[in-house]
């Protein structure tokens, strides 16, 4: 494919060269991405060889994907990247709102950067002192709802938003969750929040202890909240004051980082490998593989007595000695360990 010129943008804090394929194309992507040109020398350059025979509504929102994984893929492993929307007050503090796609990231922060600046309506990436790397990419706008996987690619100046500050640094976390009630917001612990904002981070799992530096952004911003809502609009004055005020830190949790078991021998019970954990009293996030799992009361102490391999009647002993006696305290510690077996969390003695 022909190429009239590279359109370069700073997506994440990573120069990232679009091959325009004409003229036009050049400049309609260059509109689009108005906020995010540079003349800084490309770190990377998205393939648009497949996108040639696309209409132009298809092929700039595919652009803009295209741009986004590049970024992710190059800052992998060295910092907290989550699909969230952000924007950021005068004094630069940011406030995120994570959800999945379809959650209303993009109209909320359309709203709410008529009052704040316009950080990202889909990406946010943070480091280990919650500075945050801007991608103030074209917003991805549902032109016909009878078509929803069709987006158009709107400037930000275009659809007025305002700018933010050169620095800004995360403050308060935010889960939208639209259409399950409409009570505002509401405070979330931390092992909830951990679980839900897993899925929505992207090389998580490159992390030195992923929970850990999740966890430990989460408490710096005072802890989580969940909106309650059907209409973005009626919470905006909420959502705005949460970057008023210094929010207080909850207590750290527990960090259990994956360490050498002895092998089990008999029948014992044992964990099986996991990537990281924190501990919040009686809750536990357990990270296998790419997946957080909670636990609370019985099985947070199994899985931890579990620490070293233990037969069911040492895990009972243990679980009497944290809970209290109880008549079926047997069949109450098999019914967890059977759980925490079915979430790949312990194995079977033998």
């Amino acid at each position: 494919m022909a190429v009239a010129e590279h359109v370069v943008v700073r997506a994440l804090g990573v120069a990232v060269a679009i091959p325009a394929r004409d003229p036009d194309t050049a400049a309609r992507l260059r509109r689009q991405w108005s906020r995010a040109l540079t003349t800084e020398t490309a770190e990377e350059t998205i393939d648009v060889s497949e996108l040639a025979d696309l209409a132009p509504d298809q092929h700039d929102y595919a652009v803009t994907a295209r741009v986004t994984m590049r970024a992710l893929e190059a800052t992998a492993g060295t910092r907290l990247n989550i699909h969230a929307g952000a924007v950021a007050g005068d004094t630069g503090a940011a406030l995120a709102v994570v959800g999945a796609s379809g959650s209303g990231k993009t109209t909320a922060v359309r709203a709410l950067a008529a009052r704040l600046g316009y950080v990202s309506d889909e990406t946010l990436s943070v480091s280990a002192d919650l500075s945050v790397h801007p991608h103030p990419k074209p917003l991805s706008v549902i032109t016909d709802p009878s078509q929803p996987w069709r987006k158009a690619s709107v400037s930000p100046d275009d659809a007025g938003l305002r700018t933010p500050p050169a620095h800004t640094t995360l403050r308060r976390i935010v889960l939208l969750r639209r259409g399950h009630g409409t009570d505002g917001l509401v405070p979330v612990s931390t092992p909830e929040a951990i679980v839900e904002i897993v899925p929505q981070t992207s090389s998580l799992v490159l992390l030195d202890s992923p929970l850990l530096c999740l966890s430990r952004a989460i408490e710096r911003c005072g802890g989580a909240l969940a909106l309650y809502y059907d209409e973005v609009i009626d919470h905006l004055d909420d959502l705005v004051e949460l970057l008023d005020s210094t929010p207080e830190e909850p207590l750290p949790g527990v960090h259990h980082p994956p360490i050498d078991l002895p092998a089990p021998t008999g029948g014992q019970w044992s964990r099986r490998p996991w990537l990281d954990a924190m501990q919040y009293d009686d809750e536990l996030v357990v990270m296998v593989i790419d997946t957080a799992h909670l636990l609370a009361g019985l099985g947070t102490t199994v899985w931890l007595a579990l620490a070293q391999p233990a037969s069911a009647a040492e895990l009972v002993a243990v679980a009497q000695v944290e809970h209290g006696a109880h008549p079926d305290a047997l069949g109450l510690v098999e019914a967890a360990l059977a759980q925490l077996t079915e979430r790949g969390l312990v194995s079977r003695p033998g």
